[in-house]
């Protein structure tokens, strides 16, 4: 699914030539997609949450923070970082300037990237609220609440691609009152009820042919290859 879901965004990429925003509910998810859409070689920016930035992950060099930190076009910006990391802190005018620039340097990364990769949620950042994604894609689209892909989806979609599958596991919704109100209904499944018919991968590559039947039969109509 992963791989689909990034061969999916490299071709998006490359027939229209315009910017992707894939999302995902979990930051699990989306650093596992960001590193597999970097290997297709397009230019990626990972967004994540500003607590977030100290915490390890594989994808941490594509992290805005990260690549803002290394960027080498600007001289004033890595004068004043490394002034900041010897004092740990500035004076108030070089504090303004530094983020200033910084805001700066980031809107730039962000325009300039292929793909920019994020939590459903963080979408809602104002470093990227001012811009306008044509394309989208959510991955686990179904295990997101239907206000979580709403995010994205206002940063101008035009064409919105939802992976997932609404046979496994829904949105984790901890109040009863508002899942029974419809809220642990996701996106993808309100869709499928309303008779869009969704694109199935049919090939599974985990179990073993006999553990596979039973959901096959049970809920593929007996469809699944092994």
């Amino acid at each position: 699914k992963t791989v689909t879901s990034a061969t999916i965004v490299y071709h998006l990429v490359k027939l229209t030539q315009c910017q992707v925003l894939v999302t995902a509910p979990s930051n699990i998810a989306v650093d596992q997609l960001t590193e597999k859409i970097h290997r297709t070689g397009l230019k990626v920016v990972r967004l994540c949450a500003k607590s977030r930035e100290a915490i390890d992950s594989p994808v941490n060099f594509l992290g805005l923070h990260n690549q803002v930190r290394n960027h080498t076009g600007c001289a004033e910006l890595s004068k004043l970082q490394q002034l900041k990391d010897e004092t740990g802190e500035l004076s108030e005018l070089d504090e303004k300037r530094y983020r200033a620039l910084k805001r700066q340097i980031e809107t730039e990364l962000l325009r300039n990237a292929d793909v920019v990769c994020s939590t459903a949620v963080s979408t809602g950042d104002p470093r990227v609220g001012r811009m306008r994604f044509r394309y989208l894609l959510v991955d686990e689209s179904t295990q997101a609440t239907e206000p979580e892909c709403m995010v994205p989806i206002v940063l101008g979609t035009r064409q919105l691609i939802l992976v997932g599958d609404h046979c496994q596991l829904g949105p984790v919704v901890m109040c009863k009152k508002a899942a029974n109100a419809g809220l642990a209904q996701s996106l993808f499944e309100r869709l499928v009820v309303l008779g869009i018919r969704p694109i199935r991968l049919q090939v599974q590559y985990r179990m073993h042919p006999f553990l596979s039947t039973f959901p096959s039969n049970i809920f593929y109509e007996g469809s699944l290859q092994n």
